[in-house]
């Protein structure tokens, strides 16, 4: 009965007694498109119409406003027929909602879905609008999901909680120490004189920090070694006094690293311990994958899949927008009066830019932003940007750098500045936030939250509307800034897209765009509120909370923003183009979330993540952080993927893995490099190892090894540096499974493009002898069919196959299978031929054919070779790529 039951439970019986089964038929309709098989709209005379007159008794003549009408019906039943496919397995109202509207978990509280939607949803459930008497199980009449009768996981850990402070609560009222060591005993102790004893003292304690604070604002005026005193001060009153419901306060480490102090609520406050949240996270939790990075909880990618969306959105439709608040800041105060101070932090901005921000550069004068890599000593760490900013009294510099790095430049700047009491480091890690935008509706989307209806808005901002007028995202110069004060943009119901008020010719534009470029978008007063303690800490006074504003919202004003007030807060923005023509937005760290809620609501705006910051560079042809393999976090990452890659490998069956150690490759057996990544430590040793082989000697044949006193392998042939690179791979193996480092310094070493580079043949060919090896970045493009994967191997042409290999480059030979050519004779070139390892690599949507970025070997390549071979990990496959160097330094 239970089975029949079952399979009965979507049918009825039907005429004759014969079951329907309604699902089948729901979806049966759903896929029919219905049309005239009968077209009335061609007259021809035949037995059923042989009445009709035609034209000079013509046949076939055309009915054109039967035909219209006709086509009219078949189209109307195509668009059904289309809507109704698409809701046939749709059960669900949530199941119906956009991409974009999706959470990760769905949600049964019917205010998670549109309006519009609502009255479906409570039908669903087994409500309705008009009574709500009724309930479903685990739904309460509002249609919020009930609470588990018993406590278990969130609820139990929140009890818990509250038992251990309502113990230590008692522990300290049974025995506490209130004033001067006194033992509090509550059964004799007079509850209301005390607490009067303790206001006084709190009192006299505040009136005495405020005669310090007028102090010290008195003497920074006049004396530059009280600027600290300063700076101290205004921060433990940012701390201490917050001066909104929100719960906002500026939190800067004066000449200490930033930590933060205060959780917003107790059940988030040992989340934090290891790695902080960034503004956004509650909103990014719901909707993204998050990942544990650098300190940080960063969203990683969208939930939904967006490869194609992402590229879409980036070129032509919309815009993509990343909170890059975990971009770390630091901002250096330094005294004009004294001229050693100045130097010292012009030798900082030397040493951080190698050189490029120098006395004859703009950068120093404060008129450029500078974009490169940050620099400690002569290696590359990370990509950072630098501004320095001059006032009355002050010269300030603007540091920004990827928080992979953030301990190493925080230590170098602290070391550079010990001992110097004219020059102040905050560490605004915690402080200011940051949220980046690109694409091609970039500009207009940040135009349609930022506003401020004051009457005196500023010149900065009147030149930031105007850019309405600029509908090519690439006409604004890079490096352009602009630094106004803008109003809360929750008091907006919607994103308001700014429009031009005029069409303007081409000289106002021309006119426009010098302004934009001879600094005319900054405001100096909201500059230096964002950079000071106190300027962001003003920005947060009677910030106001949701509930607040919605309080604030009247039926009679509907549509339109909220009414200003005099006690509404305005706060800083600075929005500047960086050298990929992306929009970067710097403010205060609490005011990122309001700014991201009301951006995300702009049409054809789309969430991302680290994965698509990537994929964007990739498309473009630059290298993202995952490619900075010459630095040491990227070559620490790199290490890390191929670990976890190895480990996936190792899990799988034997008859489920790719056995890399017997595949064919040309005259070799098996991959030589690590099978699982990018393998730089063995392409070092094998470019090396080549080097030692004479120039006379005869590779044609295999002879055995010989070995010096020492056992170490004498390098005489090819054979013999194929060798020579598995001996250092046992050795260094055994190494690291003693805990140490094989190596100290990372297996390469950057060199610019335009650069000449050799490889040394005087060194000693031991596991830490062997030199770094010099590589250039490269960017390349697939000439046939097929696609390159990361870590695939890159090949120099061998001289003998030149002329069949270009063959394939310029199409003339279809196949790309060199191993299936019986004429030619081509295979994969031997070991000798490797040069360089591939970082990113898949199809290139915006071009629509495979591309990628490498690094080669910088002796091995040059600019007169045409192509290059690249071949996928695992496959015996080489495809003719065309290539460019990439200037990265």
């Amino acid at each position: 009965m239970g089975s029949s039951s079952k399979r009965d439970r979507g049918r009825s019986s039907g005429k004759n007694g014969h079951a329907v089964n309604h699902k089948r038929d729901k979806l049966y309709n759903s896929r029919i498109i219905r049309n005239e098989l009968n077209d009335p709209a061609f007259t021809n005379p035949d037995g059923r119409n042989h009445k009709i007159i035609t034209l000079n008794n013509m046949a076939n003549k055309l009915d054109v406003p039967t035909l219209v009408k006709s086509r009219k019906f078949e189209i109307q039943s195509l668009e059904k027929s289309q809507l109704k496919s698409k809701y046939a397995s749709s059960t669900r109202v949530f199941q119906s909602l956009p991409r974009e509207l999706r959470r990760r978990t769905a949600s049964h509280n019917v205010k998670r879905v549109p309006k519009r939607m609502r009255p479906r949803a409570l039908k669903e459930m087994g409500l309705s609008n008009r009574t709500l008497a009724r309930e479903t199980k685990g739904v309460s009449t509002s249609g919020k999901p009930l609470h588990k009768s018993h406590p278990r996981g969130r609820e139990l850990y929140r009890l818990r909680r509250k038992q251990k402070l309502l113990k230590y609560a008692a522990k300290h009222k049974l025995s506490g120490q209130v004033l001067h060591g006194e033992i509090v005993d509550i059964k004799k102790m007079d509850m209301r004189g005390k607490l009067k004893m303790i206001k006084q003292e709190i009192q006299k304690i505040e009136s005495e920090r405020k005669l310090q604070e007028d102090e010290i604002m008195q003497d920074k005026h006049s004396d530059e070694s009280a600027m600290l005193r300063y700076d101290i001060s205004a921060t433990k009153k940012a701390k201490n006094l917050v001066n909104n419901l929100a719960g906002s306060y500026d939190n800067t480490g004066v000449n200490a690293k930033a930590s933060i102090h205060r959780i917003s609520a107790l059940k988030y406050a040992t989340r934090q311990a290891k790695f902080k949240w960034l503004p956004t996270h509650i909103w990014h939790a719901k909707r993204a994958k998050m990942i544990k990075r650098w300190g940080w909880q960063i969203p990683y990618e969208p939930t939904m899949k967006c490869f194609r969306k992402t590229s879409r959105s980036y070129r032509f439709k919309g815009c993509l927008a990343w909170d890059t608040s975990y971009i770390n800041t630091f901002i250096l105060n330094c005294s004009r009066n004294s001229n050693e101070s100045v130097k010292v932090v012009e030798k900082i901005l030397l040493d951080f830019s190698n050189g490029a921000i120098n006395e004859t550069s703009t950068y120093l004068s404060g008129k450029r932003l500078w974009e490169g890599f940050i620099h400690l000593g002569s290696e590359p760490v990370s990509p950072g940007s630098i501004h320095v900013i001059f006032s009355d009294k002050l010269l300030q510099v603007v540091i920004r750098v990827h928080p992979s790095t953030y301990n190493d430049v925080y230590h170098q700047l602290n070391r550079a500045i010990a001992g110097n009491d004219n020059i102040d480091l905050h560490d605004a890690k915690y402080a200011v936030g940051s949220i980046k935008v690109t694409g091609s509706k970039a500009l207009e989307a940040l135009q349609s939250i930022f506003h401020n209806r004051r009457e005196s808005s500023g010149k900065a901002y009147e030149l930031w509307r105007s850019l309405a007028n600029l509908h090519d995202v690439n006409t604004i110069p890079k490096g352009s800034m602009f630094a106004f004060m803008v109003e809360d943009p929750r008091m907006w119901n919607k994103p308001v897209i700014a429009h031009a008020s005029l069409e303007e010719n081409a000289d106002d534009i021309l006119n426009l765009i010098l302004k934009v470029k001879q600094n005319g978008g900054i405001d100096q007063e909201a500059l230096q509120c964002l950079l000071s303690i106190d300027g962001r800490n003003s920005s947060y006074k009677n910030q106001q909370t949701l509930k607040q504003l919605g309080k604030r919202r009247k039926p009679e004003i509907s549509g339109e923003p909220i009414p200003r007030t005099n006690q509404d807060p305005t706060f800083p923005v600075v929005i500047w183009k960086d050298n990929d023509n992306s929009f970067n937005v710097i403010l205060p760290w609490f005011w990122t979330m309001p700014v991201w809620y009301q951006l995300v609501h702009v049409p054809h705006l789309m969430m991302a993540g680290t994965r698509q910051l990537d994929q964007i560079d990739y498309e473009r042809g630059h290298l993202s952080f995952s490619d900075l393999v010459f630095t040491r976090n990227g070559y620490t990452e790199s290490r890390i993927r191929m670990e976890e890659n190895t480990k996936r490998w190792n899990r799988k069956p034997k008859s489920k893995r790719i056995q890399y150690d017997s595949l064919q490759l040309g005259n070799e057996t098996g991959e030589l490099l690590s099978p699982f990544g990018c393998d730089w430590r063995s392409l070092q040793v094998l470019r090396f190892a080549l080097q030692k082989v004479p120039k006379d000697a005869d590779n044609s044949k295999i002879v055995p090894s010989e070995f010096d006193k020492f056992l170490s392998r004498i390098i005489m042939t090819n054979f013999d540096a194929i060798e020579s690179v598995k001996d250092i791979q046992k050795h260094d193996k055994s190494i690291f499974l003693t805990g140490k480092r094989p190596y100290t310094k990372i297996p390469m070493k950057l060199v610019a493009a335009k650069e000449l580079a050799t490889l040394t043949s005087s060194f000693e060919f031991t596991s830490k002898g062997i030199p770094q090896l010099p590589v250039k970045a490269l960017s390349f493009e697939c000439t046939n069919r097929g696609n390159i994967t990361d870590g695939a191997r890159i090949y120099i042409i061998p001289q003998d196959h030149v002329k069949q290999w270009v063959l394939f480059g310029d199409s003339t030979i279809k196949n790309i299978k060199g191993g299936n050519m019986s004429s030619s004779n081509l295979q994969v070139p031997g070991s000798e031929y490797l040069i360089g390892l591939v970082t990113s690599a898949t199809f290139n949507l915006s071009k629509g054919y495979g591309t990628g970025v490498g690094y080669v070997d910088a002796s091995a390549l040059t600019t007169c070779s045409k192509y290059i071979l690249i071949r996928n990990i695992g496959s015996d496959v080489c495809r003719v790529c065309k290539w460019k160097f990439i200037n990265v330094l």
